[in-house]
């Protein structure tokens, strides 16, 4: 349900233009309950989308205003991944839409006055993940829809997160947002659009004159990228990257900072003692 709602958001953002004319781009997510059921909706006044291609938008790789297949429009597999986890789920999947006037996108789910045991044990579980609160975290990827899911995630888990498609890109925003504290950590694709992700994490630690933690992922593992990549000193993952593994890496950096700066202090308190 997470991964439906969330692909809903991210598709209505994408068709939204924040103006159309003299309209202004509005989306809203509403939840209506009728009966024994909750209906999740994400409504949008963007470009709509024709009568006679609502039943395509479903499909993989299909985009009905991305004719040209502009690669930073995405890849149309967002909606396809909807119905594919409503059809699993087993939950009603609808679209309501007019050209020029905006569409509503919504999934019924069946509701339920109280939580079952078995998911209040699935909540405890939750609980024990990192808690990654006021980490700073910088991603440098030029995969819009790998940024942002990422972007996301991290978000969800307490991570005030700096993300772009280049070391440019993050930089210029770490600039304007005059940060009190951070990065603490940057997350990079290797092979990016006009520079690699070794450069790109050199030019960043560069800006904020800091020697700032790093991982690399990438789905190139050739002899030339492995060597570049060993003496910069930074380790590589493979992609695709699991969520959990960089939440492992982010928790242990943290808890490893944590760990230093009591330290410190107590050292600091020895020597004033």
């Amino acid at each position: 349900m997470d991964r439906i709602v969330r692909n809903m958001v991210i598709n209505a953002v994408r068709y939204t233009p924040s103006y159309q004319g003299k309209k202004k781009g509005h989306i809203l997510v509403s939840c209506q309950r009728r009966g024994n059921a909750v209906t999740i909706s994400v409504w949008d006044n963007g470009i709509g989308i024709p009568e006679d291609r609502q039943a395509d938008i479903f499909k993989s790789y299909v985009q009905v205003d991305n004719p040209e297949r502009n690669r930073e429009k995405g890849f149309g597999l967002g909606l396809s991944i909807v119905q594919g986890l409503a059809d699993l789920l087993g939950h009603e999947l609808n679209v309501n839409s007019t050209p020029g006037r905006g569409s509503r996108f919504s999934v019924t789910v069946p509701f339920v006055g109280l939580v079952p045991l078995e998911l209040l044990e699935v909540k405890a579980v939750e609980d024990d993940d990192p808690d990654l609160t006021n980490m700073v975290v910088v991603i440098i990827e030029d995969d819009s829809d790998l940024r942002v899911e990422i972007s996301m995630r991290l978000t969800e888990h307490g991570c005030y997160v700096v993300a772009g498609e280049s070391s440019h890109d993050v930089i210029e925003q770490l600039r304007v947002e005059a940060l009190a504290s951070g990065p603490h950590f940057i997350l990079s694709d290797y092979r990016l659009e006009h520079e690699d992700g070794v450069a790109a994490i050199g030019a960043v630690r560069a800006a904020a004159g800091a020697s700032i933690p790093a991982i690399l992922w990438s789905g190139d593992t050739s002899s030339a990228v492995l060597k570049k990549v060993a003496l910069s000193g930074m380790k590589l993952l493979s992609k695709p990257v699991s969520e959990q593994t960089l939440l492992s890496i982010l928790a242990r950096h943290k808890s490893r900072t944590s760990t230093e700066i009591g330290v410190k202090a107590v050292a600091g308190n020895v020597r004033s003692g």
